[in-house]
């Protein structure tokens, strides 16, 4: 019976290391998200400041890079936190 309470406390113990392990590393991707949306967030932002009289996008050469990058920013755009 001393042998079975033994093994169950080394369980519950490693189980515990476990789970505060990957509860750190979760918080440390959640953080890194965060900081992923509020770049996205500024780039959307700061693309829409340069191009505010639509002057970029007017012009045949640099208009298309110009669209092509928007274009970008609207896919960067789905994976911002809500």
């Amino acid at each position: 019976m001393i042998i079975v309470i033994a093994i169950q406390s080394a369980l519950i113990i490693v189980s515990l290391f476990v789970i505060w392990n990957l509860m750190k590393k979760n918080e440390i991707l959640e953080d890194f998200v965060a900081k992923q949306s509020d770049a996205i967030d500024y780039s959307d932002k700061r693309l829409k400041t340069i191009d505010d009289k639509g002057s970029f996008i007017a012009d045949d050469e640099v208009g298309w890079f110009f669209v092509q990058i928007k274009e970008i920013q609207e896919a960067l755009n789905e994976f911002r936190l809500r």
